[in-house]
């Protein structure tokens, strides 16, 4: 639904000729936007460089997924117009959820204050230039941020503030760019698949539709910021840029293709989980958790209890992985993202930036990987369904156990995390270039260690912080990034010129000292277009 946009004293006129009589004051500096369904005020924000935003915080873009709803595909906001006007001060995270292997042992921990099942929230950040000057400009491109964590851990503002990504963009000829990030549900309550929960009546990949939710709500009410709906860049780092790489396949392309136009994603990554039976045990673990034997008795239970279920089920991942995620469906995700890349069932109609670092799978890989049987022992935990053959060709062709610098690795651990990296986080940053003509913008961040998330802080720079080593390339990387969100290119003046990747797989190497163009031997291999076929066992085909 389409609003409009009223001055505070005007609302206030308004809602008292209606009668409403529990308004919450309005301070009529800061401007309030009429979403039809609910009023919301903004609040300032003032960048390190001194731009002032309008921060529209913790607006609801879809009802709260409770009751009947849990479990199930998101529903549209409920009408909250007589509540008066929100100015941001309530609103809630995701419950979330540890894997023992990340904190060493099981958390029952209730977790922040703020974590809540009703967590379907959305910020919108805009420069003042642009939305005072909305009615008299063009309308400005729109960023819209999916953060990561695992698909059990996260929210909108995880990463950090994106005022310092923002500034970067005042400087160009439209003078400001619209920055979104929403909240989706985590864990079992947003990640739950497998046909026995479908055919118990839940919804395979819900998180899918809370994200798809949230782009459609961009649709119909950014232009009331100042947005411009038909210039709309999703942006998302490790799970959120799994999630778009889900986005860019959905429905093998039947749907989803006038949500947004461009993508940036940053380490793609999410669980290459193909086989029924691994999403129907996750299923039955939550439901004994939970002490319910339906899902439906599961719907009725207070939300203590659920998140307690989702934490112990979470907790039983084996090192490196998450209990929940996406999955095939048959519907929304009628196949690995993959091997649909590959059959041409995907949004042809995009811009591209993928992106990967040079130690992906290092905090991912177990430490005791010491030997070098420990690799066919974890493909056969991530593949359960792999045949012997093709685990002696992963075990002796693909990946041989030689150690003497004439492959990637010369350990075990290098061995396996090579492994891992490939079809968690990196590959698939080669299969977008493939799919989209290799005329996307690819890069490799290499500042030491290199590890998985360690370019987020400097994707949203705002300042000098002790995790990043160098303010000017973080700058150059939002200028960078600006740039493509206004105009599908990167390049910009003053910056080294980004080639597209090319049949080469040519890609910008963002270094601590220096920036330069590589070739991406990490994805140009036979490993990663073996990876891409999923002939490790897949019973959705």
């Amino acid at each position: 639904m389409r609003g409009n946009m009223v001055s505070g004293t005007g609302l206030l006129q308004s809602l008292l000729v209606l009668g409403v009589a529990s308004v919450k004051a309005a301070n009529s500096s800061l401007p309030i936007v009429d979403l039809g369904y609910a009023f919301h005020q903004a609040q300032y924000s003032i960048s390190n460089q001194s731009n002032v935003y309008y921060n529209f915080s913790n607006i609801r873009y879809a009802a709260p997924p409770l009751g009947n709803l849990r479990f199930a595909a998101t529903e549209a906001p409920l009408n909250n117009r007589s509540a008066g006007v929100q100015d941001g001060s309530y609103g809630n995270i995701c419950p979330q959820a540890f894997a023992n292997w990340q904190i060493g042992a099981l958390s029952l921990n209730p977790g922040a204050s703020n974590e809540n099942e009703d967590c379907l929230f959305l910020d919108v950040v805009v420069p003042q230039y642009v939305y005072d000057n909305k009615a008299s400009k063009s309308p400005s491109p729109v960023i819209v941020w999916f953060y990561g964590g695992g698909f059990t851990l996260g929210s909108k503002y995880s990463a950090g503030n994106p005022t310092g990504l923002l500034d970067q963009s005042l400087d160009t000829e439209s003078k400001g760019q619209v920055w979104v990030g929403f909240n989706y549900r985590l864990g079992a309550m947003g990640w739950m698949n497998g046909p026995d929960f479908a055919v118990a009546g839940g919804t395979p990949n819900a998180g899918l539709y809370d994200q798809q939710m949230a782009l459609q709500w961009v649709q119909d009410n950014i232009h009331l910021f100042g947005g411009d709906p038909s210039q709309v860049t999703v942006m998302g780092e490790s799970a959120g840029g799994g999630s778009i790489t889900h986005h860019i396949t959905a429905y093998g392309a039947g749907n989803n293709t006038n949500l947004f136009q461009q993508a940036i994603l940053q380490s793609p990554a999410f669980i290459p989980t193909s086989l029924k039976n691994t999403t129907n045990t996750a299923f039955a673990n939550f439901l004994v958790f939970a002490n319910v034997s339906t899902l439906e008795e599961a719907r009725q239970l207070d939300t203590l209890t659920l998140q307690t279920a989702n934490k112990k089920a979470q907790a039983l991942a084996f090192y490196g992985t998450f209990s929940f995620g996406p999955a095939p469906d048959g519907t929304y995700v009628p196949d690995l993202p993959g091997k649909l890349l590959l059959e041409g069932k995907y949004n042809k109609n995009l811009s591209i930036i993928a992106a990967h670092n040079t130690n992906e799978a290092g905090h991912y890989t177990p430490p005791t990987a010491s030997t070098s049987s420990n690799f066919t022992t974890y493909m056969k935990l991530y593949f359960p369904a792999i045949s012997a053959t093709t685990l002696n060709y992963l075990d002796t062709v693909l990946f041989p156990a030689i150690y003497n610098g004439s492959y990637p690795w010369t350990t075990p651990f290098q061995r396996l995390d090579t492994a891992i990296s490939d079809f968690t986080f990196i590959c698939s940053t080669r299969w977008l270039a493939n799919a989209y003509g290799d005329k996307s913008h690819n890069y490799i961040f290499s500042v030491l260690p290199g590890n998985h998330t360690q370019d987020i802080p400097y994707t949203f720079f705002n300042g000098p912080i002790s995790t990043v080593k160098n303010d000017t390339l973080a700058v150059n990387m939002q200028r960078y990034f600006t740039m493509f969100v206004e105009n599908g290119s990167p390049n910009r003046l003053g910056l080294d010129h980004w080639v597209e990747t090319g049949s080469e797989g040519k890609v910008m190497n963002f270094n601590a000292t220096f920036t330069d163009t590589r070739v991406d031997t990490e994805t140009v291999n036979e490993r990663c277009t073996w990876w891409q076929k999923a002939l490790y066992g897949d019973d959705w085909a």
